[in-house]
């Protein structure tokens, strides 16, 4: 099997490091560009990734794979991930972040990583501004909410009851499928239970591989 992994905003692909030593197969993380301080093989959002993958993604990751590569993946996994933002939390949520980050960039980050459970994240010098306001715009604009219903491949949500960033209510509304549910993670669910997070997709992924929803070439 190969997974791609993709990190939230405000983070690095580093956020998977525990889970990624965990899963069974080949792994490839995407770096979104938002702070350095990632693993250097992480590939951009451009780059070509493996054909036939399953694509992890956590937070606005999930929204980037529908947005931009939903043909680009074989199953989905999301990791506290939604098909749109502001229409479920409100456009003026995302408002009040452009403004505090063009004000204070690394006081809205440190704040942001806070309520996640992360704070400090990464140094103030590690910040790119402008990729940063461009993954605002993203939860701001993009709704792909189409892309996940036209979706055939499976599909498995995994979230969190105490989450402050993407409420319990959110992750119910969006996922046809049934979440499954993690407590006291916080926004970090690959960093705080990542053997939790392991044992349900590589479940996830052997069980698609046993009902042929992965071609015969994909071994677990």
């Amino acid at each position: 099997m190969h997974f791609v992994l993709v990190h939230g905003w405000g983070f690095h692909p580093g956020i998977f490091d525990a889970l990624a030593e965990r899963l069974e197969g080949d792994v490839t993380r995407v770096d979104l560009g938002f702070v350095s301080g990632g693993p250097d093989e992480a590939l951009g959002p451009s780059d070509t990734w493996p054909e036939e993958a399953i694509a992890i993604g956590h937070s606005l990751g999930v929204l980037w794979l529908l947005h931009e590569r939903p043909d680009s993946f074989r199953a989905l996994v999301s990791l506290q991930g939604f098909d749109a933002f502001a229409s479920h939390i409100g456009r003026a949520k995302v408002a009040g972040m452009r403004k505090a980050l063009k004000r204070d960039p690394y006081g809205l980050m440190r704040m942001f990583w806070k309520s996640c459970g992360a704070e400090p994240f990464v140094a103030e010098d590690a910040l790119n501004v402008d990729r940063l306001g461009e993954g605002l715009d993203w939860l701001m604009e993009w709704d792909a909410s189409a892309a996940r219903e036209a979706m055939k491949a499976p599909i498995l949500p995994l979230a969190s009851r105490d989450d402050p960033i993407v409420p319990e209510a959110m992750s119910a509304a969006i996922w046809r499928d049934p979440v499954e549910w993690a407590d006291l993670s916080g926004h970090l669910l690959p960093a705080r239970h990542p053997e939790w997070c392991a044992e349900r997709i590589m479940g996830f992924a052997r069980r698609a591989l046993a009902e042929n929803e992965f071609t015969d070439d994909v071994t677990p």
